[in-house]
């Protein structure tokens, strides 16, 4: 289903589109674990297991809940997101455990339908996808480009619609609201005066005070009255006709008409008074403005604002007022605010906006540079496609749509003939072993099959046959799917000691140093990548000369044990000194130095834990610190471990209390069942920081091995557990792998592994190499000389086998392939196997005597 049919499906049956929510479900469904390293926490605030690996299971539910839990509620989340997988898996809802073990693959979307693929990556799609656009010269040279229409002009006109609005807009209104307020305030204190007379009015007559009485007693307490910032602002009371009652600061008006009186003598106006006396008389209360004395100085005179009311049983007006010049400079002093303010904000905008300009100018820049490289890119991807040693397919819904020039050499057929719908049926024999590789890619190609890497053999155009190894990966071009085939020659497929002219290097263990020490004083994780890189062809031409596996897996570890640490201290330079004292531990076969190239990660975290520190947020940085590392190692071909054995892992990210709390649970409650998941963690080795809380978890463990004694015979029988594959007539026991009779050469090995490790517990060896450990355990006596030098035989045989089926299988070294294919060997060369497994009983025959 489309992301469009689920968001539908959803809205029908919920009454919830939830369209965000489907594209997110399918947004990141990565398979493979490659979006690992990209999601790589940025802040020490960012906790790596809010990730999932998954999408589609059942266990991100969690996640899709912390994404969409401020959009919806939890059951709408959980509708939306169990009807989008159950839709995609016919009405089943896998867990991360389906996808691991196979039992479902990915389901793509949109994109990936057979209605879709018609149109996906057909050969004009694919040509204009390289082509890409040639970005236009003349708009540079233009006074005002798009650029400007589109960025510049608008954020000018912004700020000047902001300052505008200041001026004309708010500021006026600002100036409004205050003289408002003023009107209020003057007419809410003339009430408040006028309240104060009428409650002597109501006093006079009821009889309880004689009018003369009454007026004098409401003159006094209203000449009391005062308001303002300097307390000078007062009250006046004239009568009708008019004449004036009572005025604080004139108390030489007093009883007189002011028919005709006037602050200017010089003006022909008529009195301020009788004006107050019509407007009473007309409306019993209002606002005039008039000329009258600065408060308490009879010299000075200003322009004021008065409001009056009329007390109709006494005759009498009551008025009160303010100085413009007062309102004024408060208008002022708020404007003068304003001004400061909107002066900042209007800098602040300016700042802002000319950083977006800046960023929107430095992105445009950088989009035209992508469009010419983009245009450059056919060219450079052809040329690379084309100098490869390897044969290239495009490949969309079956259909081919591009193939390279070195593939039309290799094959013989032209680029229009491998086009034709029939020809992978040409390019593939009758030999059963291209059976199961066709079957994948007719599955691949209808979308039903992972990637995958392949052995195979296919007819050139003569009707010759070649041997190659098939590898095939995804590719989306404009959110489409199709897939990249290529054709690799195998060159060599014997075994033996030489593989055709090999370089002459005469002192291995120089080169080997250069590369550690290069490493070692790597400046960035690409410099240590590089260095890494130097690794595959040196262990090749030592195996071709025949160096001994001892040697070969130290130089591995030991490359190995450099980039981490250099990873580590690149980490630390980047997120900042650890808060504590802290080891990073190697585990099972890192630990041991028993490595291929490449082989998984296995490590853990163990730190130092202060009483009064904080748990969490010391944990929180060794966890942002190992999902740094481990990417890394990731990136540099150490895959991650997938049974999230890893520090990034919080459940291996602890104390070492917290460690000894977990060996103590695992040795008190020890069964030949619960050992099975444990042996990784009983070889266990400091690859960098203090070593020293390594060593008190391993002494913590011998303490607990003397007061639980019971453990290593249910460690004995784990170790037992693990047979030798050979049958009662004493000839291999096979499986089938790829149609082939085949052995696996790492489960051969795991027998002497468990043994040496149970005898390491038993006499506290911390060495955990399997080689030092045989040594120490002739030292101890647990085995004679003769048995010592017949077990390293046996363990340096089995690697040497290991070693070169790594060889021959893939020449880059760079996936790990442990299964033998029993016929590619020689009589002589199996029957010196059978006689090698054979030997391992001696094991056997051991351990049972001393703990069975």
């Amino acid at each position: 289903m489309k992301i469009s049919e689920h968001a539908m499906r959803t809205e029908q049956l919920l009454g919830i589109r939830g369209e965000d929510i489907h594209k997110w479900i399918d947004g990141f469904f990565d398979h493979n674990g490659t979006e690992h390293s990209s999601r790589m926490s940025k802040n020490l605030e960012f906790d790596p297991y809010d990730h999932r690996r998954f999408r589609h299971c059942k266990e991100a539910l969690a996640e899709a809940c912390m994404e969409f839990g401020d959009r919806y509620t939890h059951q709408q989340i959980k509708n939306v997101f169990e009807t989008h997988v159950r839709d995609d898996y016919d009405g089943y809802l896998p867990s991360r455990v389906d996808f691991e073990n196979g039992t479902f693959t990915a389901k793509y979307h949109d994109a990936t339908h057979s209605e879709a693929m018609s149109d996906v990556l057909d050969a004009s799609e694919f040509a204009d996808y390289f082509e890409g656009i040639r970005a236009s010269q003349e708009e540079d040279s233009q006074p005002l480009s798009k650029f400007s229409f589109r960025i510049v002009l608008p954020t000018v006109a912004a700020i000047a619609l902001f300052v505008t609005s200041i001026i004309y807009v708010i500021l006026p209104v600002v100036e409004d609201s205050m003289m408002t307020q003023k009107r209020q305030l003057l007419q809410e204190l003339t009430s408040t005066a006028v309240s104060i007379v009428d409650s002597y009015v109501d006093l006079e007559q009821r009889g309880v005070l004689t009018k003369e009485e009454a007026q004098s007693r409401a003159v006094a307490e209203i000449k009391a009255m005062r308001y303002g910032t300097e307390n000078k602002d007062y009250f006046f009371i004239t009568d009708m006709h008019p004449k004036m009652v009572m005025h604080p600061y004139r108390s030489d008006l007093k009883g007189q008409d002011l028919t005709h009186y006037s602050n200017d003598e010089m003006s022909d106006n008529p009195s301020v008074f009788v004006e107050i006396v019509k407007l009473v008389n007309a409306q019993q209360h209002g606002f005039l403005e008039y000329q009258w004395q600065w408060k308490d100085v009879p010299s000075i005179t200003a322009p004021k604002m008065t409001y009056v009311e009329g007390v109709e049983e006494w005759q009498w007006v009551i008025g009160t007022g303010v100085y413009f010049e007062d309102v004024q400079a408060g208008i002022d002093r708020l404007e003068s605010t304003l001004y400061r303010v909107f002066f900042f904000i209007t800098l602040g905008l300016t700042v802002i906006m000319g950083y977006i300009i800046t960023q929107s100018r430095a992105i445009d820049v950088r989009k035209k540079r992508a469009e010419l490289a983009l245009h450059e890119a056919k060219d450079r991807y052809r040329a690379l496609v084309e100098s490869s040693n390897e044969g290239y397919i495009l490949e969309a819904d079956g259909k081919i749509i591009f193939s390279n020039s070195r593939l039309h050499q290799l094959l013989g057929y032209t680029d229009s003939e491998l086009k034709s719908h029939s020809i992978w049926k040409e390019l593939f024999s009758d030999n059963p072993q291209n059976t199961q590789v066709l079957h994948h890619l007719l599955k691949l190609f209808s979308h039903d099959a992972e990637p995958g890497e392949f052995e195979a053999q296919i007819q050139t155009k003569s009707g010759k046959p070649i041997d190659i190894l098939l590898s095939t990966s995804k590719i989306f071009l404009s959110e489409k799917l199709g897939h990249v085939v290529s054709f690799r020659p195998i060159v060599r497929k014997i075994y033996g000691t030489s593989f055709g002219p090999v370089n002459q290097i005469t002192n291995y263990q120089k080169v080997s140093g250069n590369i550690v020490q290069e490493i070692e004083q790597g400046d960035s994780h690409g410099q240590v990548v590089e260095s890494l890189n130097q690794l595959p062809e040196l262990i090749r031409e030592m195996i071709e000369v025949g160096t001994r596996p001892d040697y070969l897996r130290r130089l591995i570890g030991s490359t190995y044990d450099a980039a981490i640490c250099r990873f580590i201290e690149l980490t630390i330079q980047d997120i900042g000194e650890p808060p504590v004292p802290f080891s990073f531990i190697s585990f099972g076969s890192n630990a041991r130095h028993d490595m291929t190239l490449f082989s998984d990660q296995d490590n853990a975290i163990v730190f130092e834990t202060p009483e009064d520190g904080d748990l969490k947020s010391i944990r929180r940085y060794f966890l942002h610190l190992a999902e740094k590392v481990c990417a890394m190692l990731n990136q540099a071909g150490y895959s991650y471990c997938d049974g999230f054995i890893m520090a990034s892992n919080h459940q291996w990210c602890l104390s070492q209390k917290e460690w000894k709390d977990n060996f103590a649970h695992w040795i008190k409650q020890a069964s030949p069942e619960s050992i099975l998941e444990l042996n990784v963690f009983f070889d266990i080795r400091s690859t960098y920081g203090d070593s020293s809380l390594v060593d008190g978890i391993q002494s913590y463990i011998q303490r607990l091995l003397d007061k639980h004694p019971e453990f290593l015979p249910i460690y004995a029988q784990h170790c037992l557990s693990y047979d030798v594959p050979l049958n009662s007539d004493l000839e291999i026991e096979t499986e089938p792998y790829d149609g082939k009779a085949s052995l696996n050469l790492k489960d051969c090995l795991r027998p002497m592994e468990i043994f040496c490790r149970i005898y390491a517990l038993k006499h506290d060896i911390r060495e955990v190499n399997t080689m030092t450990r045989l040594k120490s355990l002739l030292f101890y006596k647990e085995i004679d000389a003769e048995m010592c030098r017949e077990l390293t035989y046996i363990f340096d045989h089995i690697w040497h086998l290991r070693f070169m089926n790594q060889l021959i299988e893939y020449t880059d070294l760079r996936k790990v392939n442990d299964v033998l294919a029993i016929n590619d060997l020689t009589s002589l060369e199996q029957e010196n196997l059978i006689n090698v497994l054979r030997r391992i009983s001696l094991l056997h025959e051991k351990v049972t005597q001393d703990y069975l």
